[in-house]
């Protein structure tokens, strides 16, 4: 089965647009934490707050060279992308097809230090029928300050199926 993620839409990171209670509950979450700083700190992040989000959510780490390492994988994204639970370099833990789009919108979401919402629609033909099959999805990209050497930001990703 060869997917295919080909329609793309960005929207405006707003409640309204959230389609999860899971992903609106971790984005009040978020702001509740950022309050008025510029972004909020990691280590502030309290998972069992959010815990309902925790299956759908991947956690990137960004070095000032952005250079982008998947650190956590919730249980839906290892199951849904066959997506590796330890720690490794994007092009190693993302489907070959998915690697240039996911370091595009993580780039910006690093470059802006903003949250990123974006809709997409996964596309592939059915390998026994020869049906065109199709998924929609959401992703919210939620950035976090880090003290650390190497690592300049925390990208969490929320993906939704809906």
């Amino acid at each position: 089965m060869a997917k295919t993620f080909d329609i793309v839409k960005v929207l405006e990171v707003t409640e309204q647009n959230l389609k999860s209670v899971a992903q609106a509950n971790l984005y009040r979450y978020w702001l509740e934490l950022k309050a008025d700083k510029e972004l909020p700190a990691w280590s502030d992040f309290n998972p069992s707050v959010v815990r309902e989000a925790l299956p759908d959510v991947m956690l990137f780490n960004a070095q000032s060279d952005t250079k982008f390492f998947v650190s956590i994988t919730g249980d839906n994204c290892r199951e849904n992308f066959g997506i590796k639970a330890s720690r490794s370099p994007l092009e190693e833990a993302l489907p070959e097809n998915a690697v240039a789009d996911a370091r595009s919108r993580l780039t910006h979401v690093y470059n802006t230090r903003k949250p990123h919402l974006v809709t997409k629609q996964m596309r592939w033909e059915a390998a026994v029928k020869k049906e065109l099959q199709q998924q929609s999805y959401t992703v919210l990209f939620l950035p976090f300050d880090v003290e650390h050497d190497t690592i300049k930001l925390k990208i969490l990703n929320s993906l939704y199926f809906g």
